[in-house]
């Protein structure tokens, strides 16, 4: 971009409709989010507890995983997609944006392999979560192993060193991994991904668009820092759209189903706001609840 251009492009421009639609969204829903207590008990006092105690302290530690996930997803996003508006938006930087959007896709595809199933499953598991929050005694009792381990999965997987101990959902998984999960013809995330990190790794990308050739002459020229953010997102256009769609409508599905318990203390007042109606996973959700036994 010349020095003394004004940069006007819009955020549409940069992140398609979603960009107009989902912050506001997000900032909305943080603010019901925030400052909620979660309370754990340890390992040993938990051994103590009788049965209908146990299994209340079971439940809401879930809960309280899930309202935590769903927040802390919303808020990564968000500072990864203040990144990309910054650098694009505010003051084209072609590096800093392919690094804020690398990000968000690795953002946006660790919170679907580790939450997309957590609203339905909690979901389904409605009746045994109302059951042990009014301390009903049970027929039968049940636990979620898979809920557990999405959420300490999402929370506390890491790399783990050759001398570390720790559950197999402590253990991160790979970005390419995270990727192929959402990759197909009509979203090449793994080629968006390829894209992004040969710019921000010390790779050919990362200097090539700074060089300029006519025949056999070559000159290195002041940035077009704009005209390259803009090449990017209208050739991944979609994929854009859809990591963005994909973080939000997680999270707003997490609050949205922990709204239907007894939990008030974790009731998001924003979520209940937005009609999802048309979302394949409401209708998903509606059916698992309405089927949960009497």
């Amino acid at each position: 971009m010349k020095k003394g251009i004004i940069v006007n492009n819009s955020v549409k421009d940069f992140f398609g409709q979603a960009g107009e639609i989902y912050p506001p969204i997000t900032k909305d829903l943080l603010e019901s989010a925030y400052n909620k207590n979660y309370q754990f008990v340890s390992i040993d006092d938990f051994k103590l507890l009788d049965e209908l105690d146990s299994n209340y302290v079971y439940w809401i530690e879930i809960l309280f995983r899930a309202h935590w996930a769903a927040t802390s997803n919303l808020i990564r996003y968000n500072k990864w997609y203040e990144l990309c508006h910054n650098s694009s938006v505010v003051k084209p930087n072609y590096i800093a944006f392919c690094s804020g959007l690398r990000g968000l896709l690795e953002c946006a595809t660790d919170t679907y392999d580790a939450l997309g199933g957590v609203p339905l499953t909690l979901a389904q598991a409605l009746h045994y979560v109302e059951d042990a929050l009014l301390r009903r005694k049970a027929l039968k009792r049940a636990v979620s192993e898979e809920l557990e381990d999405c959420l300490i999965h999402f929370s506390y997987a890491r790399k783990l060193n050759k001398f570390e101990t720790a559950p197999k959902s402590h253990e991160a998984k790979t970005a390419s991994h995270y990727i192929s999960q959402l990759d197909s013809a009509d979203l090449p995330l793994k080629n968006l991904y390829a894209e992004l990190c040969q710019v921000v790794h010390p790779a050919h990308q990362s200097t090539a668009w700074l060089v300029g050739r006519k025949d056999e002459s070559y000159t290195i020229q002041e940035s077009d820092d704009l005209a390259f953010i803009l090449d990017l997102c209208q050739r991944y256009k979609e994929c854009i759209e859809y990591i963005q769609m994909s973080s939000v409508n997680i999270s707003m599905f997490i609050f949205k189903v922990l709204n239907k318990t007894q939990c008030s203390e974790l009731y998001n007042s924003s979520a209940d706001k937005y009609d999802m109606s048309r979302s394949p996973l409401h209708k998903k959700i509606e059916a698992a609840i309405g089927i949960q036994p009497a």
